[in-house]
């Protein structure tokens, strides 16, 4: 069964794996070697947000979880989540590349994306 599974870790609490991009997607967490980071008083906020959105979770060691059953929309959001990050990478590659383009070259570019996007 597809849970997002939330560990304790100090003041802080962690998500793993694909659950980091559940969190990227609906709460725009930094993704940091595969793991999300938030603090204790962020929980609540990504309870109710995991729950408006029927996605299973448990809280390890805490005994707390929900179980939207066949309602459980975890994988929609792992997809969605997926796609936002690699596509965000992929700007943000794009970004750190036009800084490092000179002056003349980027006008050049500059003047093909607005001709693309004015058609």
């Amino acid at each position: 069964m597809n849970i997002i599974k939330i560990r304790k870790s100090g003041t802080f609490y962690s998500v793993f794996d694909d659950d980091c991009y559940i969190l990227y997607f609906l709460l725009g967490y930094q993704i940091n070697n595969s793991k999300v980071g938030f603090p204790k008083s962020a929980l609540n906020k990504v309870i109710n947000i995991l729950e408006e959105n029927k996605i299973n979770y448990e809280i390890i060691g805490e005994d707390r979880n929900k179980n939207f059953k066949t309602l459980n929309r975890y994988e929609k959001f792992v997809k969605s989540g997926r796609e936002k990050y690699s596509k965000d990478s992929h700007y943000e590659d794009l970004i750190d590349k036009l800084k490092c383009t000179t002056p003349e070259k980027l006008d050049k570019i500059l003047l093909t994306i607005e001709t693309i996007l004015n058609e």
